[in-house]
């Protein structure tokens, strides 16, 4: 029999980088389809675009993490049944080192 926390069934997901075009949609839509999402940004001013969605906003918890920070992460994935990684690299590729590979791992 698997552990009581393996049991429990939870209507909430994260999204990375939700302030993202792809991670925004995401959000829109998941919030549409009744989900609760933990919205993890790394901007500390995208609290004004979601402010915009077309939605009920009354489910969606804004998290500020660095997707290279472990610790950031985890408060906005507590409780999650899913998780959405939306990272779209940055416009100017010079900070964007492709050459060292990140490994993540929950």
């Amino acid at each position: 029999m698997a552990p009581a926390s393996f049991q429990r069934i939870t209507n909430t997901v994260c999204v990375m980088d939700a302030s993202g075009n792809l991670g925004f949609s995401m959000v829109e839509k998941l919030l549409q389809r009744g989900y609760t999402v933990h919205a993890a940004v790394q901007n500390h001013d995208c609290e004004l675009q979601f402010r915009g969605l077309s939605c009920d906003t009354k489910k969606l918890k804004i998290f500020y993490a660095d997707p290279f920070d472990y610790k950031s992460i985890t408060g906005a994935l507590r409780g999650c049944c899913g998780l959405f990684y939306s990272f779209e690299p940055p416009q100017d590729q010079s900070t964007y080192d492709v050459s060292r590979p990140f490994h993540f791992m929950i």
